[in-house]
């Protein structure tokens, strides 16, 4: 084979090679214009429109109304009891022993405004204890007397043959009882008071220790209440160096409540108030 024919041949093959590209082109080319009219032809699906959702208005919410909070009536506030704190004790007082207590006694009663002119004892509380035993028991005894008695004699009267006591010996008690009766209660029970302890020491000596001296003191003070009261004449019998009462009522009477009844009516009913003035100052003490 020559070189034309070589070239011939070459050229031809070329050609129909690009040809036949041309047409596998022009092929794709109707086929993609085919699909393309087809899609264009094609009605497009309708598109969703998306509904408008109304939403519905918000009711409004109801304003709350605050209740009127309730109204709490306050009392008045209540004020704390104060502290009251106890009185402090009085300290006890330092006593003087028994037997020498006299004096200190007597300088308070004066440092107080109390008369003790009358006072003749030397030993005042012992003999006033045995005193009050004494009139608690109805008795008397001159010799144990803490007071001086008095100094005019004991009168009677004579009258159609009988014996009756003088109202004038009755004014022989006014000082005693003037005495008696102007002495503050408070001070002497405060002293009894301050000198319990000697006076208890007093009572265990006479066979006593365990009776108080306010209780011996309120059994005196009974005693002597208990006295009746009689008018101013009283008739009396006269036996040997003594006279008695006439009345055997009287007669039987404890001694102490019949010396109560030769102070006189007037004079014995002072004293009945001054005694119960002092058994009410006890019972508070107590």
């Amino acid at each position: 084979m020559s070189d034309t024919d070589f070239n011939d041949q070459t050229t031809n093959g070329g050609k129909g090679k690009l040809i036949i590209a041309l047409l596998v082109v022009i092929a794709l080319a109707i086929a993609i214009i085919w699909y393309l009219s087809q899609d264009s032809q094609q009605p497009p699906e309708p598109m969703e429109q998306p509904v408008a959702v109304t939403e519905p208005e918000p009711e409004p919410e109801p304003e709350l109304v605050a209740e009127p909070a309730e109204t709490v009536e306050l009392g008045e506030p209540e004020e704390e009891p104060e502290t009251v704190e106890p009185e402090p004790e009085k300290p006890a007082r330092e006593l003087p022993p028994l037997q020498q207590s006299t004096s200190e006694i007597v300088e308070r009663l004066q440092a107080q405004e109390q008369a003790v002119e009358p006072l003749q004892s030397e030993q005042l509380i012992r003999d006033a204890v045995v005193f009050v035993d004494n009139l608690r028991n109805g008795i008397v005894v001159k010799e144990a007397a803490v007071v001086e008695g008095p100094k005019a004699q004991f009168r009677v009267l004579e009258q159609d043959g009988k014996i009756y006591i003088d109202p004038r010996s009755y004014d022989r008690y006014n000082t005693l009882v003037d005495w008696f009766v102007s002495l503050d209660t408070d001070v002497l029970v405060g002293m009894l008071e301050d000198y319990r302890p000697l006076a208890q020491e007093a009572l265990a000596e006479i066979g006593y220790p365990d009776t108080a001296p306010e209780v011996a003191i309120n059994e005196a003070i009974t005693m002597l209440m208990a006295t009746p009261s009689v008018g101013t004449v009283i008739e009396l019998t006269d036996e040997s160096v003594m006279y008695r009462f006439a009345d055997p009522a009287l007669e039987a009477l404890p001694d102490a409540q019949k010396q109560m009844l030769r102070l006189g009516p007037d004079n014995m009913r002072r004293v009945k108030l001054k005694l119960e003035s002092l058994r009410s100052a006890l019972e508070s003490s107590q």
